[in-house]
C-alpha cells in the first residue's frame, strides 16, 4: 500500500510539495548546471579538436606547394635553364670576362 501511495504522489505531483524536495532543490539545480557547464566544455573541446586537425592538414598541403614551388624556383635560376631561355630570345653569352669599375672618391 506504500508503494501505490508514492507512485500516486509522484504522477500526482505532490511530490514537490515535500519539505526534503524543496530544500534539495537548490542543490539539484546546482548539480543540473554544473552538468551543463560540462557538457558545454566537452563539446567545445571536440569542436577545437576538429579546428586543429582541418588546420594541420591545409598546413600540410601548404607546406607541400611551397616545397614544390622552391623547387621550381631552384631550377629556372640554374645557369644553364637561364642560358636556354635567353637562347629562346636571341640573347648569346658573353665572350669576354666582365671588367670591374672602381670609383676613387677623391
Amino acid at each position: 500500500m506504500k508503494k501505490e501511495n508514492n507512485i500516486g504522489k509522484i504522477l500526482g505531483g505532490g511530490i514537490f510539495g515535500d519539505p526534503r524536495i524543496i530544500k534539495a532543490l537548490p542543490f539539484a539545480l546546482f548539480l543540473t548546471g554544473i552538468a551543463m557547464i560540462a557538457i558545454r566544455c566537452s563539446h567545445s573541446a571536440d569542436k577545437k579538436v576538429v579546428e586543429i586537425n582541418e588546420l594541420r592538414n591545409e598546413m600540410k598541403e601548404l607546406e607541400a606547394e611551397h616545397r614544390e614551388s622552391q623547387n621550381k624556383l631552384m631550377e629556372l635560376g640554374m645557369e644553364s635553364k637561364v642560358l636556354e631561355k635567353a637562347q629562346k630570345i636571341g640573347l648569346e653569352e658573353s665572350k669576354t670576362p666582365p671588367k670591374k669599375i672602381v670609383i676613387t672618391n677623391e
